[in-house]
């Protein structure tokens, strides 16, 4: 099957590319091109529609994963026009291309669609209501596409972190071995997911899905590990691993004040994803394991020998 992963250059879009290598013909597509695991690169903006039209009609892929996206919230919030043109803007060009070529999209998005007003997980059919631009941004993508003339599946998951780029997990431990204090917060809730993780269980999705050739509408899957923690919490876990007495002090959002507000709850179900295609993800503390055994605790021994020199 011929794969396009747009952003694959990215935290997920790395390992979506990684994942699928082996399997599949893949295509990468990002801003700044790239070369690893065998697979031809394309270099182009989802904001400049002609281009990316020109690329998927020379490519003719199956299957199209959009993962490319501005993902810095607090940038979305002082950028909001940034945020609409990638994030918006650009998964609509990105859609019509598909529709152009016949190929099936994969549109990833986010927990925060949701505002974390509800008590309990969030289902695929509950309203989105998001309270931030980055959340906004992804909710008018995923509304523009339940319309759109293609075969389109939303994924929506959160808290991502992974190897490849800036994650919560590495920056507690950049933090710890450069001696800064500790503070998080521990008023939002919501599941840490593994990249590694998505990819994997991506793959048997768009597999099942190959010869699914609806003609239009969007249907909507929740994917994220399981179980439930706090920011806090989640550094608790990290820091425990890295044998150095370190004090993490307990605040609120309201005292980090961020420039954009996140959702108090975050959790998504993801029952239906394990109906449809039998995906059962690890609990997010076994995917923490994962990577800190995987790469992050190599690197966390580089940053104190570093620092030590």
């Amino acid at each position: 099957m011929k794969i396009l992963v747009t952003g694959s250059n990215g935290m997920l879009g790395s390992d979506l590319v990684y994942e699928l290598c082996g399997h599949h013909d893949v295509f990468g597509l990002s801003r700044r091109g790239g070369k690893k695991y065998g697979t031809r690169f394309y270099e182009a903006d989802v904001t400049k529609p002609d281009a990316i039209l020109d690329i998927f009609s020379d490519i003719k892929p199956e299957m199209v994963v959009h993962t490319a996206a501005y993902t810095d919230v607090d940038g979305c919030e002082r950028n909001p026009e940034q945020a609409v043109s990638v994030n918006t803007d650009g998964t609509r060009s990105v859609a019509k291309a598909c529709s152009t070529i016949g190929a099936t999209l994969f549109f990833i998005s986010t927990d925060y669609v949701f505002d974390g007003n509800k008590m309990e997980p969030y289902d695929e059919e509950d309203v989105p209501k998001p309270m931030n631009t980055y959340g906004r941004s992804k909710r008018d993508a995923e509304t523009f596409l339940q319309s759109a003339p293609i075969c389109a599946y939303v994924i929506r998951t959160s808290w991502l972190f992974g190897e490849n780029g800036k994650n919560f997990f590495r920056s507690i431990v950049q933090k710890v071995a450069r001696g800064e204090k500790l503070e998080v917060v521990d008023d939002q809730q919501g599941a840490p997911t593994y990249t590694k993780d998505v990819a994997k269980a991506l793959r048997p999705v768009l597999e099942q899905l190959e010869h699914d050739r609806r003609q239009s509408g969007s249907r909507v899957y929740h994917l994220a590990n399981c179980g439930r923690t706090t920011w806090f919490k989640a550094a608790e876990r990290i820091v425990k691993k890295l044998g150095t007495e370190v004090e993490i002090e307990r605040i609120t959002s309201e005292e980090l004040d961020r420039p954009a507000k996140r959702p108090r709850n975050s959790i998504l179900n993801t029952t239906r994803i394990h109906h449809d295609f039998g995906i059962r993800m690890r609990s997010w503390e076994e995917a923490v394991d994962a990577y800190w055994h995987e790469s992050l605790r190599e690197e966390w021994e580089k940053l104190i020998k570093s620092h030590v020199n």
